[in-house]
């Protein structure tokens, strides 16, 4: 590769004769003058490592021969020096392995000066926070976070789940536009400026209840702990770790608490009677409408665990199908299908093979015809269109009491009725059991039993008068 050399079990290096211009003039690097080659080594053994590493101090050479040229009166582009983080980086690098820190300083500093002087001033500050006080930019600390909060991480720190990461970026976003400065660093936010953020950006401006904002401040909170005491990111001039500047400790005024729901107002679970009115306006297999509120009723799922089945978590012949993840710890488990519920599944495969022939298997969903929220990955879509469903068909007295997620307190209601154990519900049903110290020894139940319980659940519905229009 051009420029690139690599001595035996060394590492990468980069090699280049020296623009003319700079021949003589102080090199940075070394804090000797130039000579016909310049040699740097790259310190590392990863091909594009060095790569990168070699296009950004080439970058660097042909800033130098620009001001030098330009020094000389010949005409010249690219007097101001590369101010992105990633020349930063690199330049602190550099004041890292430098022999003659002074030397490289000066040069640097002289940089500095010629950028501010055209008006560059905030993005000059920036680079300087992050050369001179190891300052990470945002967006940079935001991705190495969450990085390090995936699923398999090897630091052992607790995985974030796809939609906290997903709110962690909306978090941290917001912030950035609040910050109102290219580039903004972890050290751009100070207490004051959280302060500001919180009380008066994200109500004011932004527009966000008192609990999204108490989220926001949460995920902050962990992330600003990842680094200060995880990664050493923020630290004062005598070294020791900053204040979290996410902790709030001022009482202030009250806040209007959540009121609790009169009973009438509490969530129950559908009648017979009711299901029949909901399955009678798609009588037929194969709309999203209908498919999702069968699915949901002979599962007992959440309706986020079935309208954003992936197919490649589904049996090929509709048995049932893995949900990976979900509200609490037991919400990755098997789901059985049984009789008409899984011949509906089948059909529901076959059909959405055929609609995402152009899509990768992986990335194929069970029900690509609702639509994921980006922000959360979630079918929000199919809560808001069942609502006004529900009110259509069973009249606005149900408001507060019949939603979407009545269908799994259905399923619940009626395995208890049938007889099934509660540690079985719990285990098909994902839900929180109670614990104990024999949960350690407990493995689970196999396929088979857990086909055992949604078949008497089925039968049950059945007996009930829940599957006459199923």
């Amino acid at each position: 590769m051009q420029y690139l050399i690599k001595p035996r079990g060394r590492g990468y290096s980069l090699r280049m004769v020296t623009p003319e211009v700079l021949i003589g003039t102080g090199n940075p690097w070394t804090g000797r003058k130039f000579g016909r080659e310049i040699k740097l080594g790259l310190n590392t053994r990863s091909h594009a490592e060095a790569i990168r590493l070699r296009d950004v101090r080439i970058g660097q050479i042909r800033q130098l021969e620009a001001d030098a040229l330009a020094d000389t009166g010949k005409k010249s582009i690219g007097r101001i020096i590369d101010l992105s983080p990633e020349s930063a980086s690199e330049w602190r690098q550099m004041r890292n392995e430098a022999e003659d820190l002074d030397a490289l300083d000066h040069v640097l500093t002289d940089q500095l000066d010629k950028a501010a002087a055209a008006g560059l001033v905030e993005q000059v500050n920036t680079f300087a926070k992050i050369v001179f006080r190891g300052a990470v930019p945002l967006d940079q600390a935001l991705e190495m976070y969450l990085e390090e909060r995936a699923e398999g991480n090897p630091f052992g720190y607790d995985p974030l789940a796809i939609t906290t990461a997903l709110n962690v970026r909306s978090s941290v976003k917001y912030l950035i536009a609040f910050l109102g400065v290219e580039q903004p660093t972890l050290h751009d936010v100070t207490p004051d400026k959280v302060f500001q953020f919180r009380t008066e950006y994200l109500p004011l401006v932004v527009k966000v209840k008192a609990g999204t904002i108490a989220k926001h401040m949460t995920l902050l909170r962990g992330m600003w702990a990842w680094a200060i005491a995880d990664k050493k990111l923020l630290k004062t001039k005598s070294g020791r770790p900053i204040r979290n500047p996410w902790i709030i400790e001022e009482k202030g005024t009250p806040k209007k608490k959540a009121t609790k729901k009169k009973p009438e107002d509490a969530r129950t679970a559908f009648t017979s009677e009711q299901v029949t009115k909901l399955f009678s306006g798609f009588p037929q297999w194969g709309s999203r409408q209908g498919d999702l509120l069968r699915l949901a009723l002979a599962t007992g799922c959440r309706v986020d665990e079935v309208g954003s089945l992936m197919l490649k978590h589904v049996e090929e012949d509709g048995s049932g199908f893995d949900v990976m993840k979900g509200k609490t710890d037991n919400a990755q488990r098997f789901i059985p299908l049984v009789d008409d519920a899984q011949r509906l599944m089948t059909q529901r495969i076959n059909m959405v093979r055929e609609m995402q022939t152009g899509i990768h298997f992986a990335e194929q969903r069970l029900f690509p015809e609702w639509p994921l929220k980006p922000s959360t990955q979630k079918v929000n879509s199919a809560s808001q269109w069942f609502t006004r469903y529900r009110r259509k068909v069973l009249g606005e007295e149900t408001n507060g009491k019949l939603a979407m997620h009545s269908f799994r307190h259905t399923w619940r209601t009626t395995a208890r009725r049938a007889g099934v154990p509660e540690d079985r519900i719990y285990e098909v049903g994902g839900w929180e059991g109670p614990r104990n110290a024999s949960q350690v020894y407990d493995h689970g139940l196999t396929k088979e039993l857990l086909k055992d319980v949604q078949r008497t659940v089925w039968d049950a519905l059945k007996e009930a008068g829940y599957l006459e229009a199923f």
